[in-house]
């Protein structure tokens, strides 16, 4: 399922505004974190690398990035940049406030560039991914991360199952996220002319861990589209709320599925 949605991320649906924005991203950091640093540490990364961290949310990778890239030039670029202050260190990278739909930085300009759960919630998301490409250095590295609901649609527990696919078709609807896309990596890189292609997946778990409360979190800002429009009852989403912060309770959640290349030199 996949719609053209009328809103974009961040305008209303998870605004950096809302309360509880910034519980939510500190429980999808503290869920995805481990995997970007792990993906990034292959890579051959220089002191003196140019980095664009696109959609930086918390500035978690930004910060990862400017630590081993003293030398160069770290650039977190977010619709809303709010949230980035809210940890302290601003050492060795800059913010920009920006849309990637309309921002067009110089081509060549970054030796890396990464991006984590961004693409599939563009409508526009091909187009744009053929433009950031150009922003690539010869040699230059593109890592993107994005989210896949195909872990749901298994899930043995019926509530759980019902709830979170709701969530998905909440998101799908007002702002056009396509679930879906990510399961098709590395394929959207091969038209793009990158080299050293690759993907791996990451299946993160709700419960006590970070991903439950990040889910939990996203179930309550959706609270209204979920109860008046996708049949979602107010008992059902509360008892979904206990549940996937449950420390008696495991069932997979979102995947995380990675694809890189490089731009020829």
């Amino acid at each position: 399922m996949t719609g053209t949605g009328t809103e974009r991320y961040g305008e209303r649906m998870f605004s950096h505004g809302h309360d509880a924005e910034l519980d939510r991203l500190h429980g999808l950091a503290g869920a995805l974190d481990d995997g970007s640093f792990r993906r990034l540490a292959r890579l051959p990364i220089r002191e003196d690398w140019r980095c664009l961290d696109i959609g930086a949310g918390l500035g978690t990778v930004t910060r990862w990035l400017a630590r081993r890239c003293p030398r160069g030039r770290v650039v977190a670029m977010d619709r809303d940049i709010r949230l980035l202050s809210v940890l302290d260190d601003r050492t060795g990278w800059e913010a920009v406030e920006s849309d990637v739909t309309r921002e067009d930085f110089p081509a060549g300009g970054f030796d890396l560039i990464h991006a984590r759960w961004l693409f599939a919630h563009l409508p526009s998301r091909d187009a744009v991914l053929e433009r950031v490409v150009r922003w690539l250095a010869p040699g230059g590295w593109l890592v993107i991360e994005d989210l896949a609901r195909f872990p749901l649609e298994s899930s043995p527990h019926p509530l759980y199952r019902k709830v979170s696919l709701a969530i998905c078709d909440a998101v799908i609807n007002r702002i056009g996220t396509d679930p879906a896309w990510a399961r098709t990596f590395p394929a959207p890189l091969r038209p793009l002319g990158l080299t050293d292609l690759g993907s791996e997946t990451s299946l993160p778990a709700v419960g006590p861990t970070p991903m439950g409360r990040f889910w939990r979190r996203s179930g309550e800002q959706l609270a209204a589209d979920l109860t008046g429009q996708l049949g979602i009852t107010e008992a059902e989403l509360a008892e979904f709320g206990e549940l996937v912060e449950s420390p008696d309770f495991h069932d997979l959640c979102l995947a995380t599925v990675a694809a890189w290349g490089r731009r020829p030199e």
